[in-house]
């Protein structure tokens, strides 16, 4: 595996809002969690929201 691979996640780029990045990482802080983590979530229930549901990592492997 090379140094950019990931075996259960995968990389992608974007922008986003400066405040909400702002916001997002003093999250991140507070919570002392990753936030890939938050991203997942964050991701995971804006798509129940829109009626797609997809299964854990976990799930699939």
């Amino acid at each position: 595996m090379g140094y950019n691979e990931l075996k259960y996640r995968q990389r992608f780029t974007t922008s986003i809002d400066k405040n909400l990045l702002e916001a997002f990482f003093e999250l991140a802080k507070k919570k002392k969690q990753p936030k890939s983590w938050l991203m997942d979530e964050a991701l995971e229930d804006f798509l129940l929201k829109n009626g797609i549901q997809v299964p854990k990592a976990s799930e699939k492997r």
